[in-house]
């Protein structure tokens, strides 16, 4: 039987539809596929040795006896070449589009998915992450970041190589804004955080919680988009991911590998998206608002009726989601 959900963070309706699980989902033999040919691996820009492909590097973790844009590093971050924002701003412009685009290119050899790193790479992407925001935060201009990762084909990226991207704006998103808003409402009415909500809500009964460290909670939304949508909320509630403490950051790096490891584990070779949603870049920690870290596997293509409702059709129950992924995680078999 099919039930409807509404975030209440987002806005966003879910339609749980379990009976959709049983189409044939012959997208899975795409992402599973060998992508590892030999004519990817030598046109791949990203890889040590063709620094001069990107540009100048911005911030980088290196060997101590190299040097900046050549070999010997483990993570870079570049502007991206193509960006979606005007890198210069021009105040005379009605439709001011200023912004930035920056590439994290998070390991030196070619590798189609981010699980398969060791866990020092996702110490030195998640400490980037900080670093970088807190560049741009320091900027009277930008009003947004959002940091994301586009994986494999479904997930939308052009390029193979293991990468993430930050881009900011003057700009704050309707999306971002609803959820500010909403958190300020939940605590005005009522004198609590909705993020509290999220993770058990007393109205429905819903229990979100996978599991917990020292840090963080980790949650399967209550009207999740996407089957085996995942959350990391730190349990520092702080507003701004570059707020974080080296602790906070070693734990979410070892976490998040185990998550997406533990992903694997029960869905197979899959395409994902992640985001890292934070407060609006000017905002104060009194906006009650919390950063997250937002997993989306993708299992198959956004079709024309999310397209046309921006309502989700979801095959798997976040209950049902919550309860393997526990298990899976409880067993170590990550």
């Amino acid at each position: 039987m099919s039930v409807i959900r509404t975030d209440p963070l987002t806005g966003l309706t879910t339609i749980f539809a379990p009976e959709r699980a049983k189409r044939p989902m012959a997208i899975r033999d795409n992402a599973a596929r060998e992508e590892f040919d030999q004519e990817l691996i030598d046109s791949d820009p990203f890889a040590e040795g063709k620094e001069d492909d990107t540009t100048p590097e911005l911030y980088a973790v290196r060997n101590s006896d190299s040097q900046p844009n050549g070999p010997g590093w483990s993570l870079r971050v570049v502007d991206n070449k193509y960006p979606a924002l005007t890198p210069v701003s021009d105040p005379d412009s009605e439709l001011n589009s200023f912004g930035v685009h920056e590439v994290i290119v998070e390991c030196p050899h070619y590798e189609t998915h981010i699980s398969r790193l060791e866990l020092s790479s996702f110490q030195n992407m998640f400490v980037a992450y900080r670093e970088r925001l807190a560049v741009h935060r320091q900027n009277p201009q930008l009003r947004y970041a959002l940091i994301f990762k586009n994986q494999g084909v479904l997930g939308g990226a052009s390029l193979g190589h293991a990468h993430s991207q930050l881009l900011a704006s003057q700009i704050i998103p309707e999306a971002l804004q609803h959820e500010v808003d909403a958190v300020q409402r939940q605590h005005k009415e009522y004198g609590e955080s909705l993020f509290e909500k999220l993770i058990h809500d007393p109205s429905t009964g819903y229990s979100a919680l996978v599991t917990s460290t020292d840090h963080f909670d980790v949650i399967c939304p209550y009207a999740s988009r996407f089957a085996f949508e995942t959350w990391l909320i730190p349990r520092s509630r702080n507003a701004h991911y570059d707020q974080s403490n080296a602790d906070e950051l070693t734990d979410l790096a070892t976490l998040s590998r185990r998550l997406l490891r533990t992903l694997e584990a029960i869905l197979g070779s899959h395409d994902l998206n992640y985001v890292i949603q934070t407060a609006p870049l000017q905002a104060g920690d009194e906006e009650e608002y919390t950063w997250t870290l937002r997993i989306f596997p993708r299992l198959a293509h956004l079709a024309g009726f999310e397209l046309a409702t921006n309502m989700s059709v979801n095959p798997v129950f976040p209950e049902q989601a919550r309860d393997l992924l526990r298990k899976q995680l409880e067993t170590g078999a990550d």
